[in-house]
Protein backbone atom coordinates (compact mmCIF):
# COMPACT_ATOMS: atom_id res chain seq x y z
CA UNK A 1 0.00 0.00 0.00
CA UNK A 2 1.82 3.41 -0.91
CA UNK A 3 1.17 6.61 1.07
CA UNK A 4 -1.87 7.82 -1.45
CA UNK A 5 -3.73 5.14 -0.19
CA UNK A 6 -2.94 4.98 3.24
CA UNK A 7 -3.92 8.62 3.31
CA UNK A 8 -7.18 8.00 1.57
CA UNK A 9 -7.77 5.45 4.39
CA UNK A 10 -6.72 7.65 7.18
CA UNK A 11 -9.07 10.51 6.12
CA UNK A 12 -11.73 7.75 6.18
CA UNK A 13 -10.79 7.02 9.66
CA UNK A 14 -10.71 9.87 10.73
CA UNK A 15 -14.01 10.79 9.72
CA UNK A 16 -15.53 7.96 11.24
CA UNK A 17 -13.71 9.37 14.38
CA UNK A 18 -11.39 6.44 14.27
CA UNK A 19 -8.18 8.44 13.96
CA UNK A 20 -6.61 11.38 15.45
CA UNK A 21 -6.88 14.31 13.59
CA UNK A 22 -2.65 14.79 14.17
CA UNK A 23 -2.14 11.60 12.25
CA UNK A 24 -2.17 13.51 9.22
CA UNK A 25 -0.42 16.53 9.02
CA UNK A 26 -0.92 19.98 7.27
CA UNK A 27 1.33 19.07 4.45
CA UNK A 28 -0.83 15.93 3.27
CA UNK A 29 2.07 13.40 4.47
CA UNK A 30 1.36 10.69 7.37
CA UNK A 31 2.52 11.13 10.42
CA UNK A 32 1.83 7.54 11.23
CA UNK A 33 4.27 6.16 8.30
CA UNK A 34 7.22 8.27 10.04
CA UNK A 35 6.23 6.65 13.30
CA UNK A 36 6.35 3.08 11.84
CA UNK A 37 10.18 3.77 11.28
CA UNK A 38 11.05 4.70 14.47
CA UNK A 39 13.64 2.70 16.69
CA UNK A 40 10.67 0.83 19.26
CA UNK A 41 11.84 1.61 22.88
CA UNK A 42 10.87 -2.03 25.22
CA UNK A 43 8.61 -2.06 27.73
CA UNK A 44 10.53 -2.47 30.24
CA UNK A 45 12.14 0.94 29.47
CA UNK A 46 8.98 2.45 29.77
CA UNK A 47 7.97 1.06 33.17
CA UNK A 48 11.48 2.48 34.49
CA UNK A 49 10.64 5.83 32.78
CA UNK A 50 7.18 5.92 34.26
CA UNK A 51 8.34 4.95 37.59
CA UNK A 52 11.57 7.65 37.71
CA UNK A 53 8.49 9.92 36.04
CA UNK A 54 6.62 8.96 39.28
CA UNK A 55 9.41 9.32 41.72
CA UNK A 56 10.13 12.42 40.65
CA UNK A 57 7.08 13.97 41.17
CA UNK A 58 6.63 12.41 44.89
CA UNK A 59 9.99 14.28 45.84
CA UNK A 60 8.83 17.90 44.11
CA UNK A 61 5.69 17.52 45.76
CA UNK A 62 7.24 16.56 49.21
CA UNK A 63 9.59 19.20 49.19
CA UNK A 64 7.11 22.21 47.50
CA UNK A 65 4.44 20.71 50.76
CA UNK A 66 7.96 21.01 53.41
CA UNK A 67 8.38 24.70 52.16
CA UNK A 68 4.66 25.58 52.35
CA UNK A 69 4.52 24.09 55.76
CA UNK A 70 7.66 25.77 57.12
CA UNK A 71 6.40 29.17 55.58
CA UNK A 72 2.07 28.69 57.40
CA UNK A 73 1.13 28.80 53.61
CA UNK A 74 -1.11 25.54 54.54
CA UNK A 75 -2.49 27.22 56.98
CA UNK A 76 -4.99 29.26 54.81
CA UNK A 77 -7.67 26.78 52.83
CA UNK A 78 -7.39 29.25 50.04
CA UNK A 79 -3.72 29.32 49.41
CA UNK A 80 -3.89 25.75 48.90
CA UNK A 81 -6.61 25.80 46.81
CA UNK A 82 -4.90 28.54 44.50
CA UNK A 83 -1.81 25.85 45.07
CA UNK A 84 -3.81 23.48 44.00
CA UNK A 85 -4.77 24.81 40.96
CA UNK A 86 -1.65 26.39 39.91
CA UNK A 87 -0.64 22.18 40.45
CA UNK A 88 -3.77 21.37 37.85
CA UNK A 89 -2.80 23.45 35.71
CA UNK A 90 1.28 22.54 35.47
CA UNK A 91 0.03 19.13 34.94
CA UNK A 92 -1.89 19.81 31.84
CA UNK A 93 0.57 22.22 30.40
CA UNK A 94 2.99 19.45 30.93
CA UNK A 95 0.42 16.62 29.19
CA UNK A 96 0.13 18.68 26.32
CA UNK A 97 4.41 18.98 25.45
CA UNK A 98 3.79 15.35 26.48
CA UNK A 99 1.57 14.67 23.68
CA UNK A 100 4.00 16.23 20.96
CA UNK A 101 6.78 14.76 22.27
CA UNK A 102 5.10 10.94 23.24
CA UNK A 103 7.49 10.99 26.57
CA UNK A 104 6.64 8.72 29.09
CA UNK A 105 8.55 10.19 32.00
CA UNK A 106 6.63 13.52 31.11
CA UNK A 107 3.31 11.36 31.47
CA UNK A 108 4.08 10.50 34.61
CA UNK A 109 5.18 13.38 35.92
CA UNK A 110 2.39 14.89 34.74
CA UNK A 111 -0.22 12.89 35.85
CA UNK A 112 0.78 12.73 39.82
CA UNK A 113 1.27 16.50 39.77
CA UNK A 114 -2.30 16.68 38.88
CA UNK A 115 -3.20 14.17 41.04
CA UNK A 116 -1.16 16.25 44.18
CA UNK A 117 -3.23 19.47 42.73
CA UNK A 118 -6.25 17.77 43.29
CA UNK A 119 -5.37 16.35 46.85
CA UNK A 120 -4.67 19.91 47.62
CA UNK A 121 -7.97 21.22 46.15
CA UNK A 122 -9.47 18.69 48.00
CA UNK A 123 -7.82 19.42 51.81
CA UNK A 124 -8.72 23.05 50.83
CA UNK A 125 -12.20 22.52 50.18
CA UNK A 126 -12.52 20.45 53.36
CA UNK A 127 -10.85 23.45 55.73
CA UNK A 128 -12.68 26.08 53.85
CA UNK A 129 -16.01 25.56 56.39
CA UNK A 130 -18.01 25.07 52.71
CA UNK A 131 -21.42 23.06 53.69
CA UNK A 132 -20.71 19.02 52.50
CA UNK A 133 -22.79 19.19 49.40
CA UNK A 134 -21.62 22.65 47.69
CA UNK A 135 -18.21 21.26 48.24
CA UNK A 136 -18.96 18.00 46.22
CA UNK A 137 -20.77 19.89 44.01
CA UNK A 138 -17.49 22.30 43.37
CA UNK A 139 -15.47 19.12 42.72
CA UNK A 140 -17.17 17.73 41.09
CA UNK A 141 -17.81 20.50 38.33
CA UNK A 142 -13.66 20.71 38.73
CA UNK A 143 -13.57 17.08 37.77
CA UNK A 144 -15.66 17.59 34.94
CA UNK A 145 -13.84 20.29 33.48
CA UNK A 146 -10.00 18.66 33.68
CA UNK A 147 -11.98 15.64 32.03
CA UNK A 148 -12.65 17.41 28.87
CA UNK A 149 -9.50 19.61 28.46
CA UNK A 150 -7.08 17.41 29.64
CA UNK A 151 -5.50 15.18 26.87
CA UNK A 152 -4.88 12.03 28.31
CA UNK A 153 -6.66 8.78 28.50
CA UNK A 154 -5.35 8.35 32.00
CA UNK A 155 -6.03 11.23 33.59
CA UNK A 156 -9.61 11.32 31.98
CA UNK A 157 -10.18 7.61 33.48
CA UNK A 158 -9.31 8.83 37.02
CA UNK A 159 -11.44 12.06 36.93
CA UNK A 160 -13.87 10.10 35.68
CA UNK A 161 -14.03 7.34 38.64
CA UNK A 162 -13.31 10.49 40.86
CA UNK A 163 -16.50 11.83 39.30
CA UNK A 164 -19.05 9.56 39.09
CA UNK A 165 -18.11 8.91 43.21
CA UNK A 166 -19.05 11.99 43.72
CA UNK A 167 -22.19 11.76 42.10
CA UNK A 168 -22.80 8.71 44.47
CA UNK A 169 -22.07 10.47 47.03
CA UNK A 170 -24.50 12.84 46.32
CA UNK A 171 -27.17 10.60 45.57
CA UNK A 172 -26.40 9.07 49.00
CA UNK A 173 -26.85 12.20 50.39
CA UNK A 174 -29.93 13.45 48.92
CA UNK A 175 -31.24 10.04 50.03
CA UNK A 176 -31.35 8.10 46.09
CA UNK A 177 -28.87 6.04 46.85
CA UNK A 178 -31.14 3.29 44.86
CA UNK A 179 -30.67 5.26 41.54
CA UNK A 180 -26.96 4.68 41.51
CA UNK A 181 -26.53 0.83 40.23
CA UNK A 182 -28.72 1.49 37.18
CA UNK A 183 -27.36 5.09 36.61
CA UNK A 184 -23.76 3.52 36.15
CA UNK A 185 -25.24 0.69 34.49
CA UNK A 186 -27.28 3.17 31.90
CA UNK A 187 -24.01 4.75 31.24
CA UNK A 188 -21.92 1.83 30.84
CA UNK A 189 -24.18 0.19 28.38
CA UNK A 190 -24.62 3.56 26.48
CA UNK A 191 -21.12 4.69 26.31
CA UNK A 192 -19.80 1.21 25.14
CA UNK A 193 -22.67 0.10 22.92
CA UNK A 194 -23.75 3.58 21.42
CA UNK A 195 -20.51 5.18 20.90
CA UNK A 196 -20.72 5.19 17.09
CA UNK A 197 -23.92 6.55 17.35
CA UNK A 198 -23.34 9.43 19.64
CA UNK A 199 -20.09 10.32 17.15
CA UNK A 200 -22.62 10.49 14.28
CA UNK A 201 -23.85 13.79 15.93
CA UNK A 202 -20.20 15.21 16.46
CA UNK A 203 -18.50 17.54 13.97
CA UNK A 204 -15.98 15.68 12.08
CA UNK A 205 -12.90 17.78 13.69
CA UNK A 206 -14.28 16.82 17.26
CA UNK A 207 -14.59 13.05 16.59
CA UNK A 208 -11.23 11.74 17.73
CA UNK A 209 -11.45 13.98 21.00
CA UNK A 210 -15.31 12.70 21.88
CA UNK A 211 -14.00 9.10 21.18
CA UNK A 212 -11.17 9.44 23.79
CA UNK A 213 -13.95 10.90 26.16
CA UNK A 214 -16.30 8.70 25.33
CA UNK A 215 -13.83 5.73 26.12
CA UNK A 216 -12.59 6.82 29.64
CA UNK A 217 -15.97 7.38 30.90
CA UNK A 218 -17.31 4.17 29.64
CA UNK A 219 -14.36 2.45 31.62
CA UNK A 220 -15.01 4.80 34.53
CA UNK A 221 -18.80 4.16 34.90
CA UNK A 222 -17.87 0.03 34.53
CA UNK A 223 -15.42 0.57 36.89
CA UNK A 224 -17.77 2.08 39.53
CA UNK A 225 -20.39 -0.03 38.78
CA UNK A 226 -18.10 -2.92 40.28
CA UNK A 227 -17.35 -1.29 43.22
CA UNK A 228 -20.24 0.15 44.21
CA UNK A 229 -20.93 -3.79 43.68
CA UNK A 230 -17.98 -4.63 46.21
CA UNK A 231 -19.66 -1.86 48.19
CA UNK A 232 -23.25 -3.85 48.01
CA UNK A 233 -22.02 -6.79 49.12
CA UNK A 234 -20.62 -5.75 52.19
CA UNK A 235 -23.71 -3.69 52.96
CA UNK A 236 -25.68 -6.85 52.67
CA UNK A 237 -23.55 -9.22 54.96
CA UNK A 238 -22.78 -6.35 57.18
CA UNK A 239 -26.62 -5.40 57.62
CA UNK A 240 -25.26 -1.78 56.53
CA UNK A 241 -28.65 -0.99 54.38
CA UNK A 242 -30.88 0.47 56.74
CA UNK A 243 -29.00 4.08 58.11
CA UNK A 244 -29.53 5.37 61.60
CA UNK A 245 -32.03 7.61 60.49
CA UNK A 246 -35.79 7.15 58.70
CA UNK A 247 -33.91 6.59 55.11
CA UNK A 248 -33.35 3.24 54.21
CA UNK A 249 -31.97 1.47 51.34
CA UNK A 250 -34.57 0.00 48.64
CA UNK A 251 -32.54 -2.84 47.49
CA UNK A 252 -35.20 -4.20 44.95
CA UNK A 253 -35.98 -0.94 43.39
CA UNK A 254 -31.96 -0.70 42.87
CA UNK A 255 -32.02 -4.03 40.94
CA UNK A 256 -35.38 -3.58 39.03
CA UNK A 257 -33.37 -0.41 37.57
CA UNK A 258 -29.92 -2.33 37.50
CA UNK A 259 -32.08 -5.09 35.56
CA UNK A 260 -33.90 -2.25 33.09
CA UNK A 261 -30.39 -1.17 32.17
CA UNK A 262 -29.61 -4.60 31.42
CA UNK A 263 -32.50 -5.27 29.68
CA UNK A 264 -31.64 -2.25 27.22
CA UNK A 265 -28.49 -3.55 26.80
CA UNK A 266 -29.85 -6.68 25.31
CA UNK A 267 -31.99 -4.84 23.18
CA UNK A 268 -29.16 -2.73 21.48
CA UNK A 269 -26.84 -6.04 20.90
CA UNK A 270 -29.63 -7.32 19.45
CA UNK A 271 -30.77 -4.65 17.30
CA UNK A 272 -27.11 -4.95 16.12
CA UNK A 273 -27.76 -7.93 14.67
CA UNK A 274 -30.77 -7.34 13.07
CA UNK A 275 -33.00 -9.15 15.42
CA UNK A 276 -36.28 -7.72 17.22
CA UNK A 277 -36.72 -7.97 20.98
CA UNK A 278 -40.50 -9.60 20.53
CA UNK A 279 -39.27 -12.55 18.69
CA UNK A 280 -38.70 -15.44 19.85
CA UNK A 281 -34.44 -14.81 20.35
CA UNK A 282 -35.55 -11.93 22.19
CA UNK A 283 -37.90 -13.33 24.53
CA UNK A 284 -35.61 -15.74 25.35
CA UNK A 285 -32.72 -12.74 25.81
CA UNK A 286 -34.89 -10.76 28.00
CA UNK A 287 -36.33 -13.96 30.15
CA UNK A 288 -32.39 -14.22 30.84
CA UNK A 289 -31.77 -11.49 31.59
CA UNK A 290 -35.08 -11.16 33.69
CA UNK A 291 -33.89 -14.15 35.55
CA UNK A 292 -30.94 -13.22 36.16
CA UNK A 293 -31.54 -9.70 37.76
CA UNK A 294 -33.63 -12.31 40.20
CA UNK A 295 -30.43 -14.20 41.27
CA UNK A 296 -28.60 -10.65 41.87
CA UNK A 297 -30.88 -10.17 44.32
CA UNK A 298 -29.46 -13.02 46.50
CA UNK A 299 -25.78 -12.76 44.69
CA UNK A 300 -24.84 -9.27 44.53
CA UNK A 301 -22.93 -8.30 41.61
CA UNK A 302 -23.79 -10.87 39.37
CA UNK A 303 -26.19 -9.29 36.88
CA UNK A 304 -23.46 -6.19 36.85
CA UNK A 305 -20.62 -8.30 35.78
CA UNK A 306 -22.54 -10.39 33.47
CA UNK A 307 -23.83 -7.18 31.53
CA UNK A 308 -20.23 -6.23 31.68
CA UNK A 309 -18.78 -9.19 30.19
CA UNK A 310 -21.77 -9.80 27.69
CA UNK A 311 -20.82 -5.47 26.36
CA UNK A 312 -17.03 -6.76 26.41
CA UNK A 313 -17.81 -9.85 24.45
CA UNK A 314 -19.96 -7.67 21.65
CA UNK A 315 -17.40 -5.51 20.93
CA UNK A 316 -14.65 -7.55 21.33
CA UNK A 317 -12.86 -5.61 23.83
CA UNK A 318 -10.31 -7.57 26.23
CA UNK A 319 -9.57 -5.44 28.51
CA UNK A 320 -13.27 -5.03 29.71
CA UNK A 321 -13.67 -8.75 29.48
CA UNK A 322 -10.77 -9.78 31.80
CA UNK A 323 -12.00 -7.37 34.48
CA UNK A 324 -15.28 -8.46 34.10
CA UNK A 325 -14.75 -12.46 34.60
CA UNK A 326 -12.40 -11.34 37.38
CA UNK A 327 -14.90 -9.75 38.90
CA UNK A 328 -17.78 -12.50 38.40
CA UNK A 329 -15.58 -15.02 39.87
CA UNK A 330 -14.68 -12.97 42.77
CA UNK A 331 -18.33 -12.69 43.76
CA UNK A 332 -19.32 -16.09 42.86
CA UNK A 333 -16.74 -17.18 45.31
CA UNK A 334 -17.69 -14.45 47.96
CA UNK A 335 -21.24 -15.60 47.74
CA UNK A 336 -20.19 -19.64 47.59
CA UNK A 337 -18.34 -19.06 51.20
CA UNK A 338 -20.67 -16.74 53.08
CA UNK A 339 -23.53 -19.37 52.43
CA UNK A 340 -24.75 -20.40 55.93
CA UNK A 341 -24.55 -24.46 55.15
CA UNK A 342 -22.76 -27.30 54.78
CA UNK A 343 -20.06 -28.19 52.55
CA UNK A 344 -21.80 -30.86 51.11
CA UNK A 345 -24.52 -28.57 50.11
CA UNK A 346 -22.64 -25.71 48.62
CA UNK A 347 -21.34 -29.04 46.46
CA UNK A 348 -24.13 -30.20 44.84
CA UNK A 349 -25.40 -26.71 44.29
CA UNK A 350 -22.42 -25.74 42.36
CA UNK A 351 -22.79 -29.22 40.77
CA UNK A 352 -25.82 -28.45 39.73
CA UNK A 353 -25.12 -25.00 38.22
CA UNK A 354 -22.37 -26.63 36.59
CA UNK A 355 -24.39 -29.45 35.20
CA UNK A 356 -27.10 -26.41 33.80
CA UNK A 357 -24.61 -24.36 32.28
CA UNK A 358 -23.54 -27.75 30.30
CA UNK A 359 -26.81 -28.49 29.20
CA UNK A 360 -26.74 -24.58 27.82
CA UNK A 361 -23.78 -24.82 26.58
CA UNK A 362 -25.21 -27.71 24.66
CA UNK A 363 -28.42 -26.72 23.36
CA UNK A 364 -26.97 -23.13 21.97
CA UNK A 365 -24.68 -25.49 19.91
CA UNK A 366 -26.76 -27.85 18.41
CA UNK A 367 -28.97 -24.92 17.84
CA UNK A 368 -26.53 -23.43 15.98
CA UNK A 369 -25.08 -26.11 13.93
CA UNK A 370 -29.15 -26.66 13.00
CA UNK A 371 -29.23 -22.64 11.33
CA UNK A 372 -26.09 -23.74 9.82
CA UNK A 373 -27.12 -27.03 7.96
CA UNK A 374 -30.48 -25.63 7.12
CA UNK A 375 -29.42 -22.49 5.20
CA UNK A 376 -25.87 -23.37 3.62
CA UNK A 377 -26.67 -21.36 0.91
CA UNK A 378 -27.06 -18.53 3.00
CA UNK A 379 -23.53 -19.21 5.03
CA UNK A 380 -21.62 -19.66 1.81
CA UNK A 381 -22.68 -16.40 0.10
CA UNK A 382 -22.24 -14.74 3.02
CA UNK A 383 -18.32 -15.62 3.60
CA UNK A 384 -17.81 -15.22 -0.32
CA UNK A 385 -18.88 -11.57 0.35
Amino acid sequence: MNNNHLRATLLQLQQRGLVDTDAIDKSGQTTLVDNNFQEHTPWFIQVLFGLSGVVASLFFIGFLTLLLEGTGVLDSAIMMGIIGLLLNASGFCLFKYERRRDNVFLNSLALMTSVAGQSYVIYALSESGIATPFSVWIFLLLQSALTLIVPSFMYRLLNSVVAFGCVVYLLNYYDLPEISLGLLALVAVVSHLQRYTLLQHVPPKWRAFSFELIKAVGYASALMLLCISVYFIAAEYGHGFESDGDAVYHYYVAQALLTLASLYAAYLILKRYQIKFLSATGVIVGCTVAVLGIVSIYVSGLLATCVLVVIAMANSQRTLLAIGIFALVCYVFWYYYQLDTSLLVKSISMLVVGIALLLMRWLLIKQYFAENTTHPATDSQEHLS
